[in-house]
Parts: C-alpha cells; structure tokens; sequence
C-alpha cells in the first residue's frame, strides 16, 4: 500500500512540476541584483536534476520571479497568514500574487502609515483558481481585486508575459519554528475563505480614507520599494514607515540603485505603454522615520 501510494504521488508530482531550469549562476544573478542573499546568509541551494522539488526538513521550494516581486525569506508574517487563511502553500502562488500583496504591503506601511490590514485585504481581493491549462500547484491559483474594486485601488496593470516561470524553482532554509505553507504535493480545492467578505466595513472605509489614492499607482509603489531596496513580503525589524534612509537594516544592499535600473526593473513588472499613470511629479511622498505619518489614535487600525 505504500509503495502504491508513493508511486501515486510521484505520478502526480511528475504531472505537476518540471523539471528546474534553475542553478547556481541563475540563482546567483538574483543575489547580485540585490533580492536575494547569498548561500552561506539564505541557505539556498539549486536542484540537482530533480524532475519534480523534494525539499528536505527546514526547507521551502521557491520560484526566482518571486524575488524580483518582493518575495524573501522570513516570510512576512501578512503572507504567511494569508496562506493559513486561504490554506494553501506558498508555491501555489503565481509571481505575480506575490507582487499583488508585496504592493499591499508597501501601500500600507509607506503610503497609508499602517500596518498591512487583513480585513482590507479581504475587502479588496479574494482568491480564485486558475484555468485548467498548466499546473495545478505551481501557480495553481491566484490573487485578484474583487469586481467592482478597480475604482477604488491602484492601477496595477501588471506584466502578465512571464517566460516559463514555473521551470525556475530552488530550494531555500526558513526560519526554525516558522509557520510557512509549503507543500509541494498540494493542489488547493476552492474554500469559501476564498471568497468571503469581512464584516467591520466602518473600520475598512477609515483605512482607505488614509491612502493618498489619487497620487499613487502600481509602479509608483513598487519602484518606491524597489529604490529602497527592501523585500515587502520578507519579516522585517520594522514596516516601511519607520524606514531610516540608506543606513536601514531592512535594505538588502546598502548600495544605492540608479534611476535608470529602477525603471528597468519596474518596466519588467508593468505594462508601461499603459496610458493611464500618475503623473511623476504628481506621486506622493512615501512616509519614512524621518517623515512619519499622522498618528492615528485608533490602535485597532493596526491589526
């Protein structure tokens, strides 16, 4: 019996994966762009041939594009919450999810002065599972702004032409005693968490009265973290409005990006022939330690 379901399970994973382009000079190109640590800091480690991820114990499977999204290693405490919530593992997200709450994230803490705020979240988007075609725990479902919300968030129109990302998994260390979903062999089923609304919607409309939404979109939120140089859906000391300038523990590098690569890495993750973006001189400015938000007396806003 259990070599039958072994070999069950090895038919499903070898359905479900490919084979990992990953290797150590495509890993370490991250580390050199400045998402990613180095081995002996991260504990990351390239497959060796496996057709399909057998990561062993302390170990999650992750995809290169997560990095250049906001992706790191603690995971965030928020993301991690939402795969609880949601229950599905971290390798069932598309790149592109991951960007989705990295953006979140930053809006929250360095536009809206806030801790990032579940029920907002919830209010926002829900959870939905991709068409049959590819994988169906690779990317198997995705995050998206619930009908009717593109008024009242971001415009994010994200770049949706991701070469084979799916091909470029590696294995990374967590954190001991973290609580990080990753279960390689998971194919999520619908839940009704996947689409439920929260209740408190007195609490919700005073959090988006916080947001400066005329003056801000997708590219400006995320080029704000990318110059900063901080990974939003990675465990911090301290969230984006207590930033401290190029001296912040929270940065990956300490070396300052140039404006030209910036755009560069922006111009990956967006559509910028896209007409419709806040005028740059127009952006607001993103709160720091220097330039802290107004404070805000109820502490529940917080949660």
């Amino acid at each position: 019996m259990a070599k039958r379901n072994a070999q069950k399970k090895g038919g499903v994973m070898a359905k479900e994966w490919w084979k990992s382009r990953s290797n150590e000079q495509t890993i370490e190109d991250l580390v050199a762009m400045g998402v990613l640590h180095n081995k002996a800091l991260a504990g990351w480690r390239a497959p060796e041939g496996e057709s399909f991820p057998d990561p062993q114990p302390g170990e999650i499977v992750v995809f290169e594009d997560f990095f250049k999204r906001g992706f790191g290693v603690p995971v965030h405490p928020f993301l991690q919450g939402l795969c609880l919530y949601y229950e599905i593992g971290i390798c069932n997200l598309h790149p592109n999810s991951i960007l989705l709450v990295s953006t979140f994230i930053h809006l929250c803490e360095a536009y809206g002065g806030f801790q990032p705020h579940f029920d907002l979240f919830r209010h926002l988007f829900c959870l939905r599972k991709k068409g049959s075609r590819g994988s169906k725990i690779a990317g198997g479902v995705y995050l998206n702004l619930r009908d009717g919300m593109k008024a009242q968030y971001l415009h994010c129109p994200w770049n949706t032409s991701l070469d084979e990302w799916y091909k470029k998994w590696f294995y990374i260390h967590e954190e001991p005693n973290m609580i990080t979903l990753c279960d390689v062999g998971l194919i999520p089923e619908k839940k009704n968490s996947w689409s439920e609304k929260p209740e408190h919607l007195e609490q919700i409309a005073e959090l988006l009265g916080l947001i400066p939404w005329g003056k801000l979109d997708g590219p400006s939120v995320v080029g704000n973290f990318i110059s900063r140089r901080i990974q939003p859906c990675q465990k911090r000391v301290h969230p984006g409005f207590e930033y401290q300038g190029s001296a912040d523990p929270t940065r990956t590098r300490k070396e300052a990006l140039d404006k030209i690569e910036i755009k560069a890495r922006i111009g990956e993750l967006f559509n910028l022939a896209d007409p419709n973006y806040v005028r740059l001189n127009d952006i607001e400015h993103a709160f720091k330690l220097a330039r802290p938000p107004p404070k805000v007396n109820d502490a529940s806003l917080y949660l």
